[in-house]
């Protein structure tokens, strides 16, 4: 093969069609870095996404009836999942006939490696402590268990369990989607790396469920001081005065989450009692006073 001289394509070469060679220097600058934008360095991609986006012009377009049935049809499962979890970030995705077919739009008219790697674009922007997350709700390994602890901490269940399934829901995966058997494909690699070297993000349940429950309700208001008086409520925590005194925000709130797994209505606890539970613990909490090195404010 004879060498490039300045200002020759690879088309250029001797034996190849001129043709070839005028198509070749006939490209749209904006594609061309698209497609290397990947590989520049992130500090200077922070600096200057800004005026890239700004440049680009969008236009949005209802979607009618017809398109949305379309665009449901024919999105896999999987790729609704994780484009799910990468706009909204929630664990807990409901039904999957409630998700807006606008996410999807984009993932029309694509093959698989298009997708593929736009989903590997949009992963990059994850933490590392919400990888695992990631891939245990786009797998939906939330259906394999039962109860509020599968939607809201994962990191509760047994973990030999959600393992197998993993590696389950993997397998056949690679089988149906990838049409691979002998080996796994190279796409599906990456969720393995993120499944088993990282750890579950930091779940504060109490704060899940009061942000849920904001969500869900048009007016919020705030709610009636417990009803629970504080010696009943050390009681239901079987501590003592002294106990309590020594005790932080962290070390009740741990002692609160073992007591609310034993007796939350899905494990077959009382109701009445699940809420005397709560309200105990808000009658705590209100006694402890941060400390300064206890990590809260």
């Amino acid at each position: 093969m004879g060498r490039l001289s300045r200002g020759q394509c690879l088309a250029c070469l001797p034996g190849t069609d001129q043709s070839d060679c005028q198509k070749a220097r006939k490209f749209d600058p904006d594609l061309l870095e698209d497609l290397f934008w990947p590989f520049v360095r992130s500090d200077i991609r922070q600096a200057t996404t800004h005026f890239r986006e700004r440049g680009k012009t969008f236009t949005y377009r209802r979607m009618t009836r017809e398109e949305k049935q379309t665009v449901a049809r024919s999105t896999h499962a999987f790729d609704k999942r994780r484009a799910h979890f990468l706009k909204f970030g929630n664990m807990d995705q409901g039904p999957m006939v409630n998700m807006p077919s606008a996410l999807f739009r984009k993932l029309q008219n694509k093959c698989r490696d298009e997708i593929e790697q736009g989903f590997m674009q949009q992963e990059s922007r994850l933490s590392h402590r919400e990888l695992k997350s990631y891939v245990y709700t786009i797998f939906d390994l939330q259906r394999f268990f039962k109860g509020f602890l599968a939607k809201k901490m994962p990191h509760a269940l047994d973990q030999k369990k959600v393992d197998a399934f993993f590696i389950q829901e993997l397998c056949d995966l690679n089988k149906r989607l990838f049409r691979q058997s002998g080996h796994l494909h190279d796409y599906l690699i990456r969720y393995v790396v993120m499944f088993f070297d990282h750890p579950y993000g930091d779940t504060v349940l109490l704060e899940e469920l009061e942000q849920d429950f904001r969500f869900r309700s048009r007016f919020f208001h705030q709610p009636p001081k417990p009803a629970v008086t504080r010696s009943r409520a050390r009681e239901i925590f079987n501590l003592t005065a002294d106990e309590l005194q020594t005790m932080d925000e962290r070390s009740l709130t741990r002692k609160f989450r073992k007591l609310a797994r034993k007796h939350h209505p899905d494990k077959g606890g009382s109701h009445d009692r699940f809420v005397e539970l709560s309200e105990a613990y808000q009658a705590l909490l209100a006694k402890i006073t941060p400390r300064p090195n206890s990590g809260h404010s």
